[in-house]
């Protein structure tokens, strides 16, 4: 009961701002009369984020309930969801390098994010499959090079946004609100997916400080995103 208890609080204040975060981003695609593309591929993408959390929770609803209605599951390769959600980083990785690569004017800059981008999908690929990680524990690989290619990705962004009149308009424009709020989290996460080894029942110190990190850095991020939205509704630049 101890852990189920610890297991809705560190989770469910995630998921609550996650789905808070969608709606925002819905009802501002709804006042705003004129978004970009990427916006609205942003906002579907949040959503997307919510089905795969809503997804992740079989495998604590199957451990909780003792395997009663899961049984086919315990001894099998998706015990874990850690497939689910080492599937999802690569996802989540190519998704922002994409996001903010289309803030990037530079047509070389563009050209060398999308190949950065299509040998990170076939390295994440090969590495998944030959390093067995897949199933049990969060790829270190996935995880660390998909940061960088997203820092790089939000580097090029911030030097585009030097070079434009879009620094006097900052409070207003939404990309900037999504680049903090990517940029802290990974910062935060990163250093603790490569430890994932470390998330055991023996490890309670460790146990608790990623707990607490993972908490505060999603409800930062997806509150610094509703913040996005609620600001830039009423804001006369829409890209």
């Amino acid at each position: 009961m101890e852990y189920l208890n610890d297991y809705l609080v560190f989770t469910l204040p995630i998921n609550v701002v996650e789905i808070f975060a969608a709606i925002a981003g819905t009802i501002f695609l709804k006042k705003v009369p004129a978004y970009n593309l990427s916006t609205k591929y942003f906002v579907r993408f949040l959503w997307l984020t919510v089905a795969v959390e809503t997804i992740g929770t079989y495998a604590p609803l199957a451990y909780f309930e003792g395997y009663q209605f899961f049984s086919f599951l315990e001894n099998s390769s998706f015990l874990d969801n850690k497939w689910l959600y080492n599937s999802f980083a690569v996802v989540t990785s190519i998704f922002y390098t994409y996001y903010f690569g289309q803030f990037i004017k530079s047509k070389i800059q563009r050209v060398i994010l999308k190949l950065l981008a299509v040998l990170f999908v076939i390295s994440s690929i090969v590495n998944l499959a030959i390093s067995g990680v897949f199933f049990i524990e969060d790829s270190e690989y996935v995880y660390l090079v998909g940061t960088f290619l997203v820092f790089f990705s939000i580097t090029l962004f911030y030097f585009e946004l030097l070079k434009s009149d879009m620094l006097l308009n900052l409070k207003r424009y939404l990309p900037f609100y999504i680049s903090i709020g990517v940029l802290v989290f990974s910062l935060c996460m990163t250093p603790i997916s490569l430890f994932s080894e470390y998330f055991n029942q023996e490890n309670s110190e460790f146990v608790k400080l990623q707990s607490h990190l993972i908490l505060y850095s999603n409800l930062f991020m997806y509150t610094f995103f509703i913040i996005g939205f609620y600001i830039c509704r009423i804001r006369t630049t829409y890209s």
